[in-house]
């Protein structure tokens, strides 16, 4: 019992001992108190758990990653006296003093690691945009390996010089283009490029769209013309229907061509010239019009048609000496048929028989005062008709008093309705031909009723005995019966 109040003494006076000694000279400055107790414990006198003080109360409070770091990280020799709160103090400045001391700018006590560079790059010249976003640091502010932040050109070039120089098509170098890259390119990419060619004084449409740069600006980009004739010189070469050279063709190719595409042109016949294409000129090849070239070619149809017209036999167009107007006849739709109307373009309609037959058959003697008399063309028909002979009986030349448009047999005379049946009532099939009561061939007025059997004049002296007038002769017979009954 006596021991353990020994050692409890003694302890005691050791506490006393130490405290005494601390508050003589601390090992840490004179910066902190001499109570010990204030930051040990007596356990454990090395682990320097803090138990009562408070380095928020100080310059520099912990927070952050700063609240874990043992304290002989920032107070190498113990001594607290003194320690400077910059960042730097502890953490090696790699910018090579372009930035300050202040690493607070950029970093924090969470996380060495930079977590917003753009929002933090927003404040100087320079924000962060597009593909710019995603760039490590020592992309743009590299120097020896080191990080420079001190200030630098904002200039496009400075960083995009090799792109500038890689690029063909078009190639930057020998085009000799500005080193603005902004004029053409965005932050988002360096391909595809921003650049607007619409904006220029030749904006690109249809068939230019998509072209490849180098078809136009083959011989650079400066005072490029824009002239059609300038890129499609070839095309115009080449064209041989029609021959733009040989025809000495204008070179202004926008006046038959578009930018959709060098063909089909573009050119309209019915818009562009006098002579509308039509009917059957409608796919014909220039040429064929065009033989001689294609200025002052004549718009007249025999220009083209002479041919046509020395080759036509019927109706044979140059014996006849017919108009070189071919519309007169002909239309655009095809040579032949001819689009002569005969029933309206003439004072002898074509009908019935006539409809159909060749024209020389009318005009074997020319088109030019063609008789429209029947007989001019029938005279032959008259000729050799003998039953009744027409000739003989001295008929009238006028075809139309027997005959019509629809045939020249059977006759139109109708002897029943005009004269006397012999068609129908008892003269039906009692005379063989016309001479049979006809005797005078070369007079059809007269006729005899006295020559049949039942008319011999005894038995008609009888039959008629004490009739007023009568006279035994066809012409008193026929006065009295002229439809042939009693």
């Amino acid at each position: 019992m006596y021991l353990k109040w020994i050692i409890i003494i003694l302890v005691s006076f050791l506490e006393i001992a130490v405290l005494n000694a601390a508050s003589t000279k601390s090992p840490h400055g004179s910066s902190l108190k001499t109570e010990c107790t204030s930051c040990h414990q007596t356990d454990d006198w090395h682990s320097i758990k803090t138990i009562g003080f408070n380095h928020d109360k100080t310059a520099f409070p912990l927070t952050g990653q700063h609240k874990d770091v043992n304290c002989k990280k920032c107070h190498t020799s113990l001594v607290f006296n003194d320690i400077k709160s910059d960042c730097n103090a502890c953490h090696t400045d790699i910018h090579q003093q372009t930035v300050g001391n202040d690493c607070s700018r950029c970093h924090t006590s969470s996380t060495w690691v930079i977590q917003n560079v753009k929002t933090m790059h927003a404040q100087t010249k320079f924000p962060l945009r597009g593909s710019h976003e995603q760039l490590d640091c020592l992309d743009c502010h590299k120097s020896a390996s080191k990080l420079r932040f001190d200030p630098m050109s904002s200039e496009c070039y400075d960083c995009h010089a090799k792109d500038y120089m890689a690029t063909k098509n078009p190639n930057h170098t020998l085009a000799r283009f500005p080193t603005d890259c902004s004029v053409c390119h965005n932050e988002r990419s360096w391909l595809t490029s921003a650049f607007d060619h619409n904006t220029t004084s030749f904006p690109l449409k249809n068939a230019h769209f998509g072209v490849e740069c180098s078809k136009c600006h083959d011989k650079g980009y400066l005072n490029t013309s824009k002239e059609c004739y300038s890129c499609h010189k070839n095309q115009f070469a080449a064209t041989k229907e029609p021959n733009h050279v040989l025809n000495q063709f204008s070179t202004e190719c926008t006046s038959c061509h578009n930018d959709v595409a060098w063909k089909p042109s573009t050119f309209n016949h019915n818009v562009n010239t006098t002579f509308p294409i039509k009917g059957g000129h409608i796919g014909v090849e220039c040429v064929q019009c065009h033989a001689n070239g294609y200025v002052n070619t004549p718009s007249t149809c025999v220009s083209c048609h002479q041919k046509d017209y020395n080759a036509t036999t019927n109706p044979n167009h140059s014996v006849s000496k017919f108009s070189t107007e071919c519309t007169t006849c002909h239309t655009q739709n095809a040579w032949i048929p001819s689009s002569f109307n005969h029933n309206t373009n003439t004072s002898f309609p074509l009908r019935g028989g006539h409809v159909g037959v060749e024209c020389v058959k009318c005009h074997a003697n020319g088109y030019s005062n063609t008789s429209t008399n029947c007989y001019s063309c029938h005279a032959s028909d008259y000729n050799k008709t003998t039953n009744p002979a027409h000739a003989a009986a001295h008929f009238s030349t006028d075809c139309k008093t027997c005959h019509n448009e629809t045939a020249w047999k059977p006759s139109t005379f109708n002897h029943d309705a005009q004269y006397f049946p012999i068609y129908s009532g008892k003269h039906q099939g009692e005379w063989s031909t016309c001479v049979d009561c006809h005797k005078n061939a070369a007079n059809y007025n007269q006729f005899t009723c006295t020559d049949c059997h039942e008319h011999k004049k005894a038995d008609m002296d009888k039959e008629h005995r004490g009739v007023n007038g009568y006279v035994y002769n066809s012409t008193n017979c026929y006065s009295c019966h002229p439809k042939g009954k009693g």
